[in-house]
């Protein structure tokens, strides 16, 4: 679809919004980058170049709105339940329904597709490796008692007595690209465990007991 309007306006060209009263700067790419949207609509039907845009709307998400529009699949939803709850409002209301569904509660079910929460990569990427380097461990966190090597799920009672993991010195410097690797995979459920957690067949063939707490859904996608 092709946005430029009469005046000259393009695809890196600004556009000023007022939202309840307070200013925003972007372009009309980032406006546009998800089609039939309200502000895609405004943008392409009413928007001349140099014009304010108002919306009389609560500005307090409509930055985390734009970020959701740059970042796509990479946007990271607020992990506090009620900002979560505000910003599914302001996603209805600007007709984003994968932002929507991305700040509903985490029902993973079998069959869904799942990626890493950014934030719990920092968290899982070296216990992850480190079950990539023993095939015997079936848990992702293991720890030492009376020197004698254990996994326990820090999410339900599942517990392992691993046979191998005392074996592997793992140097973790040079599995750093592992750590990036994991914002871009994904993975399906196939299996749940109790109310809290899943095992997880990972794009890059792993399987792994994960709680779901560090996961999220891919929306829009289903293993078919």
């Amino acid at each position: 679809m092709n946005y430029s309007q009469e005046g000259g306006s393009n695809l890196s060209e600004r556009v000023l919004l007022n939202v309840g009263g307070k200013k925003f700067e972007t372009t009309v790419a980032t406006l546009t980058r998800v089609p039939d949207t309200v502000l895609a609509v405004m943008v392409s039907d009413r928007w001349k170049t140099g014009d304010e845009i108002f919306i009389d709307r609560d500005p307090k998400h409509f930055g985390k709105v734009l970020n959701y529009l740059r970042d796509g699949d990479h946007f990271v939803v607020p992990s506090d339940t009620e900002a979560c709850d505000e910003l599914k409002r302001e996603a209805h209301f600007y007709n984003m329904p994968y932002l929507s569904e991305m700040c509903a509660p985490m029902n993973v079910d079998v069959a869904d597709i799942v990626q890493w929460k950014r934030d719990a990569i920092e968290i899982y990427w070296r216990p992850f490796v480190r079950y990539m380097v023993d095939d015997s461990l079936s848990l992702p966190f293991i720890y030492d008692r009376n020197n004698h090597t254990l996994a326990r799920c820090i999410a339900c009672e599942e517990f392992q007595d691993p046979k191998c993991s005392y074996l592997f010195d793992i140097n973790y410097t040079a599995w750093e690209p592992m750590r990036h690797h994991m914002y871009n995979m994904t993975g399906e459920v196939t299996q749940l465990m109790g109310e809290n957690c899943c095992i997880v067949s990972w794009d890059n063939g792993q399987q792994i007991h994960l709680p779901r707490s560090a996961l999220s859904k891919v929306p829009g996608m289903q293993h078919q």
